[in-house]
């Protein structure tokens, strides 16, 4: 989870595959779980050659397509999985590879959030339209990105690393805050 203040909460999914389904206890889960009326292993989202597509295990459509065969998906797509759960996939950057799932219908993990991060590479956050995660008050952007399986971040900011100065090769562990003048987050692995 990335706990933005003043922004909100944002489930983070690292990774180039990621398999999308409902509500389920089983070791075999999807790492996408919302709370509706899905399979199990619905979907899997995948970052291909430098593009995301959605391979289809049950009914899904992208936009009013009815997908029978993995389909890449674009900025701004809406996708439906089986017939209520609805989402809009966003690429707002050509500067990084991740992406962002909206939830468009009221379909949610288990924990409330703004939205979903398909982060391959790197994740921008700040005021920009282009940012993954749109931080209004924010002065200067700041991206977090991961390396050999660890989180990092950089910016032109001041930055503090759980109220000590933050150094660009700090690695970002579990529960980590980031603050500066302007701003507050937290990384935390559920």
């Amino acid at each position: 989870m990335l706990w933005i203040d003043g922004v909100g909460a944002w489930l983070l999914c690292c990774g180039t595959s990621i398999d999308i389904g409902g509500p389920s206890q089983v070791d075999d889960a999807a790492d996408l779980r919302l709370m509706g009326p899905l399979s199990r292993r619905h979907a899997t989202f995948q970052y291909i050659d430098d593009a995301w597509f959605l391979n289809p295990h049950q009914p899904c459509c992208v936009g009013k397509t009815r997908l029978s065969a993995p389909r890449c998906l674009y900025h701004n797509d809406q996708i439906i999985l089986g017939e209520k759960v609805r989402l809009r996939f966003q690429r707002p950057s050509v500067l990084s590879a991740s992406a962002v799932l909206q939830l468009e219908s009221f379909h949610q993990p288990a924990q409330s959030v703004q939205g979903i991060l398909l982060m391959v590479d790197s994740i921008l956050l700040g005021s920009r339209a282009d940012h993954h995660v749109h931080c209004a008050d924010w002065p200067e952007r700041l991206i977090l990105f991961r390396r050999d399986g660890r989180f990092y971040c950089r910016s032109e900011m001041s930055l503090q690393l759980n109220q000590q100065p933050l150094t660009s090769d700090q690695e970002l562990g579990d529960g980590a805050i980031v603050s500066g003048t302007d701003l507050c987050f937290r990384l935390q692995k559920l």
